[in-house]
């Protein structure tokens, strides 16, 4: 996927812009592309996801979905998430990698949510709208290949719980 598709969320194109500029003449981007000052209108919704020893680790979680989910994910791997989520995060990811292109979803589901004290908790069904963009990374001698999966995600229409 080269051109960019028709976001719900307007943060999301730019993102791609963003992305497709970093890229230029090449496959996709290198991590050293990208400037942390520049990425702030996305950073509370942004993922990066490092394969590591054949597992996807999470290398920054946004601070959007640790409060959103209540969880914190940075440093640990997709296979510490439910096993359905796991699985699909994993053939989203490889995809990624193996073809070097972006993966856009939207998808909808129902999620758990609580108070952080655990007495009350509740489901909410959301529609996300996300994107993986992929990335190398030449300072870790990975210049030619896809070890690095940039996550971008939204909630569509409503805010979170």
């Amino acid at each position: 996927m080269t051109d960019r598709p028709d976001f719900k969320e307007p943060k999301l194109a730019s993102l791609w812009d963003y992305w497709a500029a970093r890229k230029a003449a090449r496959p996709y981007p290198d991590r050293a592309d990208f400037d942390p000052v520049d990425m702030r209108p996305w950073l509370g919704h942004l993922m990066l996801v490092e394969l590591v020893d054949g597992r996807w680790v999470y290398r920054l979680y946004g601070t959007y979905f640790v409060e959103t989910f209540r969880r914190e994910m940075t440093g640990k791997g997709i296979d510490e998430l439910p096993a359905e989520q796991a699985r699909l995060l994993q053939a989203e990811y490889d995809s990624v990698r193996d073809s070097g292109a972006p993966v856009v979803r939207t998808y909808s589901a129902q999620f758990d949510f609580g108070t952080l004290d655990g007495r009350q908790s509740w489901q909410l069904d959301q529609t996300w709208e996300r994107v993986c963009f992929p990335l190398s990374d030449a300072a870790a001698g990975h210049g030619d290949q896809v070890r690095l999966v940039l996550v971008a995600a939204y909630l569509v229409g409503g805010h979170a719980a």
